[in-house]
């Protein structure tokens, strides 16, 4: 009966597992579609971003309302409540990536069209960098692993530096060519929201190897 209960228990600590991944998939998809669609504007697709937060809202709920479940029902200790603990930790900040990533859709749904003079893709390029330090963070989480945590906030530098030098060019298209002050101002809130999906991406990393090893040290 014992062997049983702790079957169930492994069991239910799995399928949160599965779950949180789950929702980190979908939220790496909308990265990706968020990301593609600084280069290639496309209007319907924005819409279908900004849809598709609502299927992660609802991933956040229902890992949360397992969670607390679990916590009731099996009273954790030690290392199993702070797996669970950081199941809800990592769960909530998936939930604020995706809210991110459909404000960059948002914003795309304001420019309509990228003008002829605008010749940069540095907003785009920063994507990049996010959506692959985000998918990386994710591994960390899948495949408990403290290496390729450890890595997440080191690209997350670069990612800094390559988020200022966005600012400093939009900045100097800005005050070259007045008639794209509207666009470039978008561009610069939709760079903002990636250096944000960065940052979060680095706090998931945190979690795992607090997970792991029970200290972020």
């Amino acid at each position: 009966m014992k062997e049983h209960i702790v079957t169930t228990y492994d069991e239910d600590l799995n399928s949160l597992k599965s779950n949180l991944t789950k929702m980190g998939l979908n939220v790496e998809k909308q990265i990706f579609q968020a990301v593609d669609l600084i280069k290639i504007i496309n209007i319907s697709k924005a819409k279908e971003v900004i849809e598709n937060d609502k299927g992660i809202d609802a991933l956040e709920k229902k890992i949360r309302g397992f969670a607390t479940i679990t916590l009731s029902k099996r009273q954790p200790l030690a290392d199993d409540l702070r797996q669970i603990i950081i199941s809800l930790k990592i769960s909530s900040i998936l939930e604020r990536i995706g809210d991110h990533a459909s404000n960059v859709a948002g914003r795309i749904l304001s420019v309509k069209k990228a003008p002829d003079s605008y010749s940069t893709d540095s907003v785009h390029q920063l994507g990049l960098l996010v959506l692959k330090n985000f998918s990386t963070a994710l591994s960390s989480y899948d495949q408990e692993s403290k290496e390729i945590a450890q890595s997440v906030p080191t690209e997350d530098i670069t990612i800094n530096s390559v988020y200022e030098t966005c600012f400093r060019e939009h900045l100097h298209l800005m005050m070259e060519d007045r008639d794209i002050i509207g666009f470039c101002t978008q561009m610069l809130f939709i760079a903002k929201e990636l250096e944000r999906i960065g940052d979060l991406s680095k706090v998931i990393s945190k979690e795992v190897i607090y997970n792991l090893q029970g200290t972020l040290k």
